[in-house]
């Protein structure tokens, strides 16, 4: 059968879990068998390794093959990547399903603008008001944040790669599974006039 599991890596802020989730929805929405996960919920344990990726890396594995088990052909995946060896261990673990890789990027002022943004929401939400030290501990979080996402540019080992800036997600998404190997014999034919 036709599959594949498509992961979404980048800095903080560019928009990794948004446009995954997006992804999903319009994987569902094509009637494709589809799971979604956000492996920042995979390596979550006390002691914390000083390198998670093989517990995560075991973790997914054991949900896919769950997923799998039950008639699941398309996953997404959102969460960090930081080298190509990483790239290869979550590739094999994700096999004989092809992993694609996609690195989300944005501009270093849009990195810092959206992490500041979420703070700020979020004490809006608790009525409350960020002091002085808060917002520079977030002016250097995001500073952190961009000169990882220049790194990761660098040692560009994506499939392709989609700026995040000036639009939703929902576009940003559709252009992703444009490269994907979609099976058209379960989409709809609103769907397949999208000629995904």
């Amino acid at each position: 059968m036709i599959g594949s599991a498509i992961w979404f890596y980048g800095a903080d802020a560019v928009g990794k879990s948004a446009v995954g989730w997006e992804a999903y929805t319009q994987l569902v929405a094509r009637g494709l068998p589809s799971a979604y996960v956000d492996t920042d919920y995979l390596g979550f344990c006390d002691p914390r390794p000083d390198d998670p990726s093989e517990l995560v890396a075991a973790n997914l594995g054991a949900l896919w093959t769950s997923y799998a088990d039950r008639g699941i052909r398309y996953l997404v995946v959102s969460g960090i990547l930081v080298t190509a060896e990483h790239r290869q261990l979550f590739a094999a673990t994700l096999a004989p399903y092809p992993l694609t890789t996609v690195l989300l990027q944005a501009r270093p002022s849009t990195i810092r603008a959206r992490i500041l943004r979420r703070r700020q929401r979020e004490a809006a939400e608790q009525q409350t008001s960020l002091s002085d030290s808060e917002l520079q501990e977030l002016h250097d979080y995001g500073d952190r944040s961009a000169g990882f996402a220049t790194l990761l540019e660098r040692s560009n080992f994506a499939d392709f790669s989609l700026a995040t800036d000036d639009e939703t997600p929902a576009p940003i998404a559709a252009r992703a599974l444009d490269r994907l190997r979609l099976d058209p014999g379960k989409t709809s034919e609103a769907d397949g006039a999208r000629a995904l």
